[in-house]
């Protein structure tokens, strides 16, 4: 199971990744807490171990700026995380190339079963809370998920704590951590590695 760690903002974020090497990292260039400059993400990946996978974390954002972060090799994947829809998606794919992940704030079933149409290579399922687009800290009902043939990642309020009765529910392709590994804020390394062993421990 692959492992992405969102919302690095620094220098020393990238160099804990690249000791514990999580499959992808998520630069966010939306809200508030985590948003990054476009020249902080891509300091960031020059200095990111290229077996890692930098992922650019957008709402609702502009196409030509997201254009430009994959050209100036800052991303190797594209999250959307607002309002974006199928012809949206096409036209990113077919400007850059890159692998799309499209975010799904899940309040029922339904949500879930309409996203299997989109034309994206991967799903990303999160918590639902009115005026936020991510970044709640908070679960969803996991049973809601039903077998699926697109790869997804689950997201929303995972920890160490509950990963392994999350997957008692769903068998996701990767799990998207954030607030949960953090202190105060910012990144906490033994959080990170927890979450990495309790997650190791559950896919056995």
């Amino acid at each position: 199971m692959k492992i992405k760690i969102c919302g690095l903002k620094t220098i020393e974020d990238i160099q804990m990744a690249n000791r514990l090497k999580p499959d992808f990292v998520g630069f966010v260039f939306a809200g508030k807490k985590r948003k990054v400059t476009s020249g902080q993400a891509a300091e960031m990946k020059k200095h990111l171990l290229p077996e890692i996978k930098s992922v650019g974390v957008f709402v609702n954002e502009e196409e030509d700026r997201i254009i430009e972060l994959v050209q100036n090799g800052v991303l190797d994947h594209i999250q959307l995380h607002g309002d974006e829809d199928a012809p949206y998606i096409l036209r990113l794919k077919e400007r850059t190339g890159k692998p799309i992940i499209k975010a799904i704030r899940v309040r029922k079933q339904e949500d879930i079963l309409k996203a299997r149409k989109l034309p994206c290579e991967y799903l990303l399922f999160d918590t639902y809370k009115a005026d936020e687009y991510g970044g709640s800290g908070q679960t969803f009902r996991w049973d809601l998920i039903p077998k699926l043939e697109k790869p997804y990642f689950l997201a929303g309020g995972l920890s160490s704590e509950n990963i392994s009765e999350a997957l008692k529910w769903c068998r996701p392709w990767a799990v998207d951590v954030s607030s949960s590994v953090e202190t105060d804020g910012r990144k906490d390394e033994a959080k990170v590695r927890r979450f990495i062993e309790a997650l190791k421990v559950c896919s056995v």
